[in-house]
Order: C-alpha cells, then sequence, then structure tokens
C-alpha cells in the first residue's frame, strides 16, 4: 500500500508539474506559479536532494521542501479568483505531499 501512495505522490507532481508549465507556456497567469511551486519542489528533491532533513522539531521532515509546498498552496490561494484546475493541483500536491511524506515513508517501528 504505502508503495502504492509513493508512485501516486510521484504522478501526481509530475502531472501537476507538466499541466503548470503546459499553461504557463500557454499564458503566463500567476496560479500556475504557485502549482509549479508546490508541486516541483517535492519532484526536484527525489532527483537532486537539497533538503537534508534537519530542522529544529524532530517530527517535522523535510522543512525546505515542505516551506516550498505551502508557500506554493498559499500563493494560489491568495491569487486564484474562482475554483478552476489551479487550486485542486496544488490542493492534490499538499495532500499527496504529506501522505508521502509523513505516512509512506514512515519507519514501521511500534513506539
Amino acid at each position: 500500500m504505502k508503495r502504492l501512495c509513493a508512485v501516486l505522490f510521484q504522478g501526481w507532481m509530475g502531472v501537476a508539474v507538466a499541466i503548470a508549465a503546459w499553461s504557463l507556456f500557454q499564458q503566463f497567469s500567476l496560479p500556475w506559479l504557485g502549482v509549479l511551486l508546490s508541486s516541483a519542489a517535492p519532484l526536484v528533491n527525489r532527483i537532486w536532494p537539497y533538503d537534508a532533513n534537519v530542522s529544529v522539531n524532530a517530527k517535522v521532515r523535510l522543512p525546505l521542501v515542505s516551506l516550498m509546498v505551502m508557500l506554493g498552496v498559499a500563493w494560489v490561494l491568495l491569487t486564484i479568483s474562482d475554483r478552476s484546475w489551479p487550486l485542486w493541483l496544488a490542493l492534490g500536491s499538499l495532500g499527496s505531499f504529506l501522505l508521502h511524506t509523513y505516512w509512506a515513508i514512515n519507519d514501521d517501528v511500534s513506539h
């Protein structure tokens, strides 16, 4: 089940990045920048690990990636005027990032 979640996470992020890049290429719109930031940050970290996973709080995983995902979602929420694709892609990116980071890659150790 966790492998399925990881595959869905990478698939969702890839689709969101592709749609955001295509939409920005077709017609520049501010909400798509937020979608691109919130969905590209975890994918870039998987390819080129720039987040050392060091945080003041031991329960926070990937603080730099989390910051970029949250900033991207906030950007979409601030710049969008109606419920359209950028909103759903950004919220889906946030949800899949949280599920993947805090559940799918969590160690199976009982406390």
